[in-house]
């Protein structure tokens, strides 16, 4: 069966966030809680799916407060300036073009996605959906989103595709049964990653489609 619709995540495979916003943002936090970290643990915190057991381990904070701060000192205006689109973006343009259902599927709060999707242009998008428990959605790696993202797009789990730059994003593809695609920005190491296709631009995704 041909592949009718491509579901992206959003940071850090379409858009780019700098280094040093994370340093930033994570380091304020933990300040702002009487504690601070590596640059370590806080990629680890940045990139991995089990965040709120690094809070707990590696933060030695509380998660709830911990996650109270960070929505506080996580500005639009900061995070407006050290994001940038990946160069591999039109790739996203190229499908609508040919037809394809395309949606997005984020943890992101709401203030991000919308900064981040205006980035890229969200006339090229079909779909939206946070998978947040804010937003009724169980966060990544459960396949809640990409379930309800495909809903929203009208298409069957094996015409889909999905196209992430973490081990959550695979997980959620695997366990929504749908095609599982990596994209690697070199930004953090994943050992034990085991992705159906890994590719290094989005557009080697011409083969696949």
């Amino acid at each position: 069966m041909a592949y009718k619709a491509v579901v992206f995540d959003l940071d850090g495979t379409l858009v780019h966030t700098m280094p040093e916003y994370r340093y930033k943002i994570v380091g304020q936090t933990l300040k702002e809680l009487g504690t601070s970290s590596s640059k370590h643990y806080i990629d680890r915190f940045w990139f991995e799916t089990r965040r709120d057991d690094i809070i707990k381990e590696h933060f030695e904070v509380d998660v709830d407060l911990f996650w109270k701060t960070f929505r506080q000192c996580d500005t639009i205006d900061l995070r407006k300036q050290l994001t940038r689109v990946y160069d591999d973006v039109g790739f996203v343009k190229e499908l609508k073009q040919k037809g394809y259902k395309v949606g997005i599927v984020t943890g992101a709060p709401l203030h991000i996605m919308s900064l981040e999707v205006d980035m890229i242009g969200e006339e090229y998008f079909d779909a939206f959906v946070r998978a947040q428990l804010s937003s009724g959605i169980k966060p990544k790696p459960d396949p809640h989103g990409i379930e309800e993202c495909l809903s929203i797009l009208g298409v069957k789990k094996e015409e889909a595709v999905y196209v992430g730059n973490a081990d959550e994003d695979v997980s959620a593809a695997k366990n929504a049964q749908v095609f599982d695609v990596l994209v690697l920005r070199n930004e953090h190491e994943f050992p034990d990653i085991q992705a159906s296709l890994t590719v290094n631009s989005l557009y080697e995704l011409r083969e696949l489609l």
